[in-house]
């Protein structure tokens, strides 16, 4: 049997795991092109990784108000989101949009958050990166 060093074994099964069965996902981390007013141009988007993760929403639905007239309001345009990928993936920065390249939730896939902040640890098994959405980067919904 291995002894573990400084507990590393253990980790790196979990993180083993992880990969394999719940980073089910797959995510791209992107810089967005850049309109060029002087050529009329957008410049393309640069990737930085693409690879497995898991989104996972952190809030509850957006609120809708019924006005007198029967009328749904949605009061929230955005939302809070937990993005994990694994701890090899680049640390993602305010810069940078997400977006699914394929899931198991079609609706999900093509859609664009915005990175918020990214968790550290000591004994990570994933990344934690923190993204908002917003219904104006996806045309309404």
């Amino acid at each position: 049997m291995t002894t573990p060093v400084g507990g590393r074994l253990p980790l790196d099964a979990a993180r083993r795991v992880i990969e394999a069965r719940v980073l089910t996902d797959q995510v791209k981390l992107f810089i967005p092109g850049t309109f060029d007013p002087d050529t009329w141009e957008t410049t393309p988007d640069i990737v930085l990784w693409e690879g497995p993760g898991l989104l996972l929403p952190d809030r509850s639905p957006d609120l809708t108000v019924t006005v007198q007239d029967g009328q749904g309001t949605p009061v929230g345009k955005t939302g809070k989101y937990r993005l994990l990928t694994p701890v090899d993936a680049p640390i993602a920065t305010s810069e940078y949009r997400v977006t699914l390249t394929a899931s198991a939730d079609a609706d999900a896939v093509g859609r664009l958050w915005t990175v918020g902040d990214v968790e550290r640890s000591s004994a990570a098994v994933v990344r934690t990166t923190w993204l908002s959405y917003d219904t104006t980067l996806n045309n309404g919904s």
